[in-house]
């Protein structure tokens, strides 16, 4: 998790496995740091749906418009369809009431836009200046799943998320025969 390519091209030289780099936007300075770094490697790349102007877009629209430019410099920079995360940037709700739904909006929009691609979002962002973050947190979540997201910046040891995420899964069809949510049963993880 860094904009400094130098530091990037060291943490992949120790880490193990296949790295997922967060993250990348239209950021002109962030891409001439980044891109020659991750340019035809195997890592994850998580690519904010912000311009160049550092502003987060606040409509759905202008989020997949970023996402259009991100994806075309992606792919000619050798990264893989399938190895990017587009990240259409959770906001905090109490600052604007259209924050939730243009947030999920864009996660339709761009799964359904872009064959291949995968969703992301740190999803607490969400939830700041709230009261009792964790019940907006899970909520949200329960619904980024149902509008496509398939990944997820948050607390793995929240139980009642953790729980929420499996049953939202079983019922979405991403669980067959819902063997996580029966394993995670088994082994006492579900917490109501």
């Amino acid at each position: 998790d860094s904009a400094n390519g130098k530091a990037v091209e060291k943490a992949m030289n120790v880490h193990k496995g296949t790295p997922m780099i967060n993250s990348i936007s239209m950021d002109s300075e962030q891409q001439a740091a980044l891109l020659p770094v991750v340019r035809g490697t195997d890592c994850k790349i998580i690519g904010l749906c912000m311009g160049d102007r550092g502003t987060p877009p606040e409509t759905a629209d202008d989020r997949i418009s970023v996402a259009d430019d991100l994806v075309e410099t992606l792919q000619k920079n050798d990264i893989p369809t399938e190895n990017i995360y587009l990240d259409p940037l959770a906001q905090c709700l109490s600052t604007n009431d259209t924050y939730g739904i243009e947030f999920l909006n864009s996660i339709q929009m761009l799964m359904s836009r872009f064959e291949g691609i995968h969703t992301i979002c740190g999803l607490s962002n969400i939830s700041y200046g709230l009261p009792k973050r964790k019940i907006v947190n899970r909520v949200f979540m329960v619904m980024a799943i149902k509008s496509g997201m398939d990944a997820a910046i948050t607390n793995p040891k929240d139980r009642k998320m953790m729980s929420n995420i499996l049953a939202a899964e079983a019922l979405m069809g991403k669980d067959p025969f819902c063997e996580n949510y029966l394993m995670a049963y088994r082994d006492e993880k579900l917490e109501e």
